[in-house]
């Protein structure tokens, strides 16, 4: 019963921030006059999110921590990143080798801590 109480704490929660997430999209590309910055910028603003929870719930230690860390770690840093070389290649193209270059670390990165947490058990 008192997971059920979490997970609605969390709907709510996600609701508000993706609501607020989108207000500043709308606003960021407004500014801009660049109507499809909305997209990375609600990806970036999902990937910091996913991250922010990783932060501060997820628990290594715990029975199923580990990987649940892990999960958000990993989306959440892939719609941080991709998000942010999108933004990135459109202000500074010709840079597509080194975005790829910067997402294969940031998924070995992931691999190797995932190996970590899981040989500490």
């Amino acid at each position: 019963m008192p997971e059920e109480r979490h997970r609605t704490n969390r709907a709510g929660l996600t609701a508000g921030y993706v609501i607020i997430a989108a207000a500043v999209a709308i606003l960021i590309s407004y500014y801009l006059d660049i109507w499809w910055y909305f997209f990375p910028v609600m990806m970036v603003a999902g990937g910091v999110y996913l991250l922010m929870i990783a932060a501060l719930t997820a628990r290594p230690s715990g029975p199923s921590g580990g990987s649940y860390l892990l999960y958000l770690l990993l989306w959440g840093g892939v719609l941080a990143i991709l998000g942010a070389e999108w933004i990135v290649n459109d202000l500074f193209p010709g840079n597509f080798v080194f975005l790829v270059v910067v997402f294969m670390v940031f998924i070995g990165a992931i691999a190797i801590l995932g190996y970590v947490l899981r040989s500490r058990r």
